[in-house]
């Protein structure tokens, strides 16, 4: 509970002046919030990134609300966002620490087998179909699911003190 209030708390003192500008869900605040804390909570394997890059696949729920996140940085390196269409193509695509699935983009075969990239999502089947985290509303909450199977084969780590805040998912969806 201490975990939730802190990133509530800490989401709204570094986008404060965007939450004002729009008329943004309290859902799509606490989403922000998550996704930033997330770096302090999963552990990645050293890349030797000049910047740790968040991306958002697909149509881009969060607007300017997510933009303050780029004055933040992680482990010294600063954040860097990106808002990606798709992840094929003939550019090339930068690497996501974090991979923020829209809901808009129903193809989460290409995130299968992605290293080194937490895969965050939302709604009840992202877990079941892949995801490594998912945002799901229960009884008008924003709760975390943690798919600890797919965290583990994709490399990453996730503190105890995350973990106390999730639902856990430790079912491969392939078995």
């Amino acid at each position: 509970m201490r975990f939730v209030r802190m990133c509530c708390g800490l989401s709204f003192l570094l986008f404060s002046h965007s939450i004002f500008a729009e008329d943004y869900s309290v859902a799509e605040k606490i989403k922000v919030g998550y996704l930033y804390n997330f770096t302090k909570f999963v552990t990645w394997v050293d890349d030797n990134s000049e910047s740790f890059n968040l991306c958002v696949l697909g149509n881009d729920p969060f607007s300017e609300l997510i933009d303050p996140i780029e004055q933040q940085s992680v482990q010294g390196r600063p954040i860097k966002l990106f808002r990606l269409s798709n992840l094929l193509g003939p550019k090339k695509q930068p690497h996501c620490h974090i991979l923020y699935v829209s809901s808009s983009n129903k193809d989460m075969q290409i995130v299968q087998d992605m290293t080194n990239t937490l895969v965050v999502g939302e709604g009840a089947g992202f877990i079941t179909q892949g995801g490594m985290i998912g945002f799901v509303n229960k009884q008008g909450k924003i709760k975390l699911q943690i798919n600890l199977k797919v965290i583990a084969k994709g490399g990453l780590k996730i503190s105890a003190k995350l973990l106390e805040v999730a639902d856990m998912i430790k079912e491969d969806i392939n078995e």
